[in-house]
């Protein structure tokens, strides 16, 4: 990619519901000094991403016996799904507690490792050496701000590989769309033909299948990952860096031709019927899908995006495997800055992150409760779920790498994950960090504005949307767009030249 982003070469070992947070008493039925091998037991508090258990009892304990009795530490967790104002007062407030899960989405790591809110953990890290190898060095990278590690990484699908999907029934059965399925692309313009044959076929006497109106049916956020390619250092504004082009330049995307090529043919979706008509209007993705868009993996058309559907999913690369900040920033396990404990902390994610065994339990529940293994003709090893009582946010835990896959998906599942890992490549900037505090005026008055256009331009509802662009562009310069490029662009080349 003309030299802007470099082959990553070492080895690589993936939700939301109604906002709950409930904080278990202690379950493993001991007191804070009962087991572990030096005779005790350092009980850890922990803000983990995910659904509180129903009769989840079991599961909390048999993970507190493991853990107390392999590394001497337990686990109070306090369960944190969707709003994330509960865990930002934590932390704003100097709580002691001790870990959380922090991301680009969720309590923003970069601004409450930049707020002083989560602890430097550079050289407890270190001192864990089969965590620190086992991270690839891009990843540490990432997570990187200041010269200072402020949280382990979940390693998942960290590098970002976007696709194209397609009922394959519907589409390339029955519409006969194959070879234009196979022509799509990067750009938006590429998939225009393919939902045109589509619209044709049902149009023929052919309904949309599972109730869905439209060829390509997406919410009021609009089309998955359509700044694929893009290295933003500002994502929230927009601003960042165009990774296929010579040099780091920062601008905004709503600058770059592409882009705009890119929202007048979403506006030409809109207005020829290739989109759900009230895509502006609608908060949840559908459940299924004729043609879209997903960020994932070889394989995970069956592993993830095909299951438990009435119809196979069919996909074609879009763009990537790519690693930028954003994408390992989809997950960290942080340490909380006032923290008493830590040492054992950072202990306790290197635990996570490396011994399969409670990975299993922590995304699955107690061996013989929740789950039990099998093993197939093959000799591969598998989960079989015994009920859905333990069902945190698997994702969130730690590694996805280690698990042990659930029955109906390919042996393969996170071995795929790993090798589009492997084939990634990491961007310039994946180190980078922007100091945004001095432009916290700037940023939440192009905020502002920002909330008023860029749905409409992302589903494609407006009639002309260079002249929304322009209009919108005015407005943010008038409100220091220009002042947080121009920053950015002076940061990012600081950045450079004391890397070296």
């Amino acid at each position: 990619m003309k030299g802007k982003i470099k082959l990553l070469s070492l080895l690589m070992a993936l939700a939301m519901v109604a906002t709950l947070f409930v904080a278990c008493d202690n379950p493993s039925g001991g007191d804070d000094t009962s087991g572990g091998g030096s005779g005790e037991t350092v009980q850890l508090t922990w803000w983990h991403w995910g659904n509180a258990p129903t009769n989840g009892d079991a599961a909390i304990k048999a993970l507190n016996e493991k853990s107390a009795k392999d590394i001497g530490v337990t686990i109070n967790f306090i369960w944190a799904t969707q709003d994330d104002s509960k865990l930002k007062t934590a932390l704003s407030t100097g709580a002691q507690d001790d870990l959380a899960f922090v991301c680009s989405w969720f309590a923003n790591y970069l601004s409450t490792a930049q707020s002083g809110q989560l602890a430097d953990i550079t050289e407890l890290v270190k001192a864990q050496t089969e965590l620190y190898d086992f991270i690839p060095d891009w990843a540490w990278d990432a997570v990187t701000v200041n010269d200072a590690i402020y949280a382990v990484p979940v390693m998942k699908d960290s590098a970002a590989e976007q696709f194209w999907l397609v009922n394959r029934e519907y589409v390339l059965d029955g519409a006969g769309a194959q070879a234009e399925f196979e022509a799509t692309g990067p750009r938006v313009a590429s998939v225009t033909p393919l939902l045109r044959k589509v619209k044709a076929y049902a149009d023929a006497g052919n309904p949309y299948p599972n109730d869905l109106t439209a060829p390509f049916n997406y919410s009021k956020s609009g089309l998955n990952g359509y700044e694929t390619g893009w290295d933003m250092v500002q994502g929230s504004l927009h601003i960042g860096d165009k990774i296929d082009e010579e040099g780091i330049k920062i601008v905004s995307s709503y600058e770059d031709e592409d882009m705009r090529a890119d929202y007048r043919e979403l506006a030409t979706w809109y207005k020829e019927g290739l989109v759900n008509a009230d895509c502006a209007q609608t908060e949840t993705e559908p459940a299924n899908i004729i043609v879209s868009t997903a960020q994932g993996w070889e394989g995970a058309e069956v592993s993830s995006w095909g299951q438990g559907k009435n119809y196979t999913v069919a996909i074609n690369k879009k763009y990537g495997p790519v690693a930028t900040r954003a994408t390992v920033l989809g997950g960290t396990n942080a340490v909380f800055a006032n923290s008493q404990h830590k040492e054992e902390a950072v202990k306790y994610l290197a635990y996570i992150n490396t011994n399969k065994e409670y990975r299993d339990m922590l995304a699955y529940g107690a061996e013989g409760t929740n789950f039990e293994y099998t093993t197939d003709e093959n000799g591969d090893k598998f989960v079989k779920k015994l009920n859905n009582d333990f069902q945190p946010g698997t994702f969130a835990g730690g590694t996805t790498w280690i698990l042990t896959p659930t029955e109906g998906v390919p042996a393969t599942m996170y071995t795929d994950i790993q090798a589009m890992s492997e084939g990634a490549e990491a961007t310039e900037l994946i180190g980078f960090a922007l100091d945004e505090s001095n432009l916290g005026t700037q940023i939440a008055a192009c905020s502002g504005i920002l909330s008023e256009y860029t749905s409409g331009l992302q589903c494609g509802t407006y009639d002309d949307p260079d002249a929304v662009i322009d209009q919108m562009l005015t407005e943010l310069r008038a409100s220091g767009y220009d002042t947080v490029i121009e920053e950015a662009q002076s940061q990012v080349d600081e950045y450079l030249a004391n890397r070296g």
